[in-house]
């Protein structure tokens, strides 16, 4: 644990990334796509884009690709598990509804008896709600390293008889808060929220009941999976496509940001989406794995990140914009910087 006596005004940056997939793919001939190939669902053609997803084996689980994610990003920082003091995220779908993934991955990772796991389940924008409170954190004395860690397996937990169900990969990533150590390091600037949450309900994860009397000892449900109503479908629409960039937008006018400077990284649900954000945004350069990896849900903002950093030679923007959109619904953009 860190002694946290003379850590106050620190300027905190992302001075470590990493990511992980299981080495087990499945392409758009893998006959569990078969069903959706033949009908017609409402809502199908909205998720497109997809080639590969990384999906866990039936003997793997989601501790599986988060440890060696939050490990990268503590080599990639150059600091041990000891120097951390809290570690926040999201394990999705965890083992239990409580406790999370997070306290599983503490354990496996060794860290402190006083460092405090921390769920945050916040809907698709853990990765930038997790940096703004690392920020807020380390310049308030609270801590000097966060490690950030996201996971998602919802390969598991799609219906494969639903449109979005083409679009699930599985994959984790992470990043350390913590003290400057280059220029290069990502410093928080900014965010801005859009939040319309009279579409609370029209998109959601949960089990459907199959047979009993409700007030009974009876009941048989389904497994969890990840519901679209129509309603959801026409916010897909009207929320996700059109209003979500406006975040961004709004974001960048008023940090005096111009769109070539930014490198878009956003949620990555569909092509429908990135596609449509890039044309209205029209940053100078867009990181999207969409063909490669498919929708890793939460884990998609932070796993681009990492993965640019190593694989992108492209990358070289001083701004970067991530665009989180939630199914309640809402978009988050946050406003990074580095090389000041």
């Amino acid at each position: 644990m860190t002694d946290l006596s003379n850590t106050q005004g620190i300027a905190p940056r992302i001075i470590g990334t990493g990511y992980s997939i299981p080495s087990k793919v499945r392409t758009n001939d893998d006959p569990i796509f078969d069903w959706l190939k033949n009908n017609q669902p409402e809502g199908k053609d909205l998720f497109k884009g997809f080639d590969v997803r990384h999906v866990l084996s039936d003997d793997e689980k989601l501790i599986d690709i988060m440890k060696p994610a939050a490990q990268m990003a503590l080599a990639s920082a150059g600091i041990e598990p000891d120097d951390i003091d809290i570690i926040i995220g999201d394990g999705s779908i965890s083992n239990y509804r409580t406790p999370n993934t997070i306290s599983e991955l503490h354990q496996a990772l060794g860290l402190c008896s006083d460092a405090w796991p921390l769920p945050l389940l916040n809907s698709f924008s853990q990765f930038n709600a997790a940096v703004m409170i690392s920020d807020a954190m380390i310049k308030a004395g609270s801590a000097r390293h966060v490690l950030i860690a996201l996971g998602d397996n919802w390969t598991r937990f799609v219906e494969y008889t639903t449109p979005q169900a083409i679009s699930a990969g599985d994959g984790a990533a992470a990043c350390v808060v913590g003290p400057m150590k280059s220029q290069a390091d990502w410093q928080y600037v900014d965010s801005f929220t859009i939040a319309d949450t009279s579409y609370y309900g029209s998109m959601y994860m949960a089990s459907d009941f199959i047979q009993g009397e409700a007030d009974t000892a009876n009941q048989e449900f389904t497994h969890p999976f990840f519901h679209i109503t129509s309603k959801g479908i026409e916010g897909f629409k009207k929320f996700g496509v059109k209003k979500a960039p406006e975040a961004v937008k709004t974001l960048m006018e008023r940090n005096g940001v111009a769109p070539r400077d930014v490198c878009l990284i956003g949620h990555q649900a569909s092509s429908v989406l990135t596609d449509h954000w890039t044309q209205i945004i029209n940053p100078g350069f867009c990181i999207n794995t969409l063909k490669k990896f498919a929708n890793l849900v939460q884990s998609s903002v932070p796993f681009n990140l990492a993965w640019a950093t190593r694989n992108e030679s492209a990358f070289t923007q001083n701004y970067v914009v991530t665009l989180c959109l939630g199914p309640d619904m809402h978009a988050n953009a946050m406003l990074l910087r580095r090389n000041s």
